[in-house]
């Protein structure tokens, strides 16, 4: 196999703790977002993930965990009021609950209605 064939290996935890120069356990509260990590020490493993090209697989992520936290609805016409309040209502619930978390949106996306504005619109009479 040529050199430029060789499968490329992903980049782990552990090499992001190596180059930042912290513990693998460090990289991951980082991925969690925890409290516990010193700014100075979150910017380190931050520049760490983008110097290696670290990209979050959250299949991966799932199947340590065996856990998804995906939720899936099978609606077959949202034109109908009911079903689209139902959307509207499950998305709320999972918002609240923080299933769901609220984030900016990307500047792509920022010019186009959300999902349940759509679905409001679709739920209204007229």
């Amino acid at each position: 196999m040529a050199h430029s064939e060789r499968k490329v290996r992903a980049v782990t935890i552990i090499d992001i703790a190596k180059s930042a120069g912290v513990s693998k356990s460090t990289v991951s509260l980082v991925l969690k977002r925890s409290p516990l990590v010193k700014e100075d020490t979150r910017q380190r493993v931050t520049k760490a993930m983008d110097a290696l090209g670290y990209v979050y697989n959250r299949g991966a992520a799932s199947l340590r965990r065996s856990r998804a936290d995906l939720v899936g609805m099978i609606i077959n016409d949202l034109s109908n009021p009911f079903f689209a309040e139902l959307a509207i209502g499950i998305e709320r619930v999972l918002q609240n609950s923080g299933f769901i978390h609220s984030s900016p949106r990307p500047k792509a996306l920022s010019d186009r209605p959300r999902w349940s504005d759509r679905c409001a619109s679709m739920a209204q009479p007229g």
